[in-house]
């Protein structure tokens, strides 16, 4: 019982991803755009961990008679993994501001390639599966701030930016564990002359569980961007998504 509480609370936190990826998501570059981005946590305004983020986008496949492409978020971890790995989104190529800002219900796949334990596929039954189990609700707003342009200083070079505030929210209440909230509040400073248009994005994350709650700021900076021919091995998309194999970490 005591691994299936803690999977549904993971769960909260691998969904409320999306309010950091959903910006990278709107009006999706080519295959074999990429683009990486420096990480910072900060706790009272002090960088306490530094890593790097790749965006990254492979060909896809038709769907529905519509093209998809993978979008690549890595490394990340997924529901509760110990590893961080490549984790992709089937997305359609056609997404746009409101679609990204709902982005895990709008992938037609999810694929995590754990490099110990091997890769899985989650279908889009599977992702409405589980989010009903933990019972998981979320909203997620991308708009105009003020000032409304910005120059901010990226990659080696000073980029004109449109200066857009990000507000979301991510909310858990299964039945067995205590119902869970996690807030983001931050900026996002984009260019559309650059892959995936985002140049900084700036947020703080506040998670209440019962009556205790703490804040955690976190910071992402373009560092690099670019392109080069994809690949054209298909995506290894491992074996069928399985609760059980999660819960007992097989």
């Amino acid at each position: 019982m005591r691994r299936l509480a803690a999977l549904l609370l993971l769960l909260a936190g691998a969904v409320s991803a999306q309010a950091q990826w959903q910006i990278f998501a709107e009006k999706l570059p080519k295959p074999g755009t990429w683009a990486r981005y420096q990480h910072e946590t900060l706790r009272d305004g002090v960088v306490i961990s530094t890593s790097e983020l790749s965006i990254s986008i492979r060909p896809g496949m038709d769907v529905g008679g519509k093209p998809h492409v993978w979008f690549t978020v890595e490394p990340v971890a997924w529901l509760g993994s110990r590893e961080q790995a490549p984790l992709r989104l089937l997305l359609s190529t056609d997404m746009d501001r409101a679609r990204a800002g709902r982005l895990i219900e709008n992938s037609q796949e999810i694929v995590f390639s754990n490099p110990v334990k091997g890769a899985y596929h989650m279908t889009r039954e599977d992702i409405a599966w589980v989010s009903k189990w933990a019972n998981l609700s979320y909203t997620s707003e991308l708009g105009a701030d003020a000032p409304a342009t910005e120059t901010i200083v990226a990659a080696g070079r000073p980029c004109a930016c449109e200066r857009l505030k990000m507000l979301a929210s991510t909310v858990t209440d299964p039945p067995v564990v205590p119902k869970q909230t996690i807030e983001f509040k931050g900026t996002v400073w984009r260019s559309e002359t650059t892959p995936f248009g985002v140049i900084r994005a700036e947020w703080v994350e506040k998670t209440t569980k019962k009556d205790k709650s703490h804040e955690e700021s976190r910071r992402l900076t373009l560092l690099a961007s670019g392109w080069e021919n994809p690949s054209a091995e298909p995506v290894d998309r491992g074996r069928d998504f399985s609760v059980w194999r999660l819960i007992f970490n097989r």
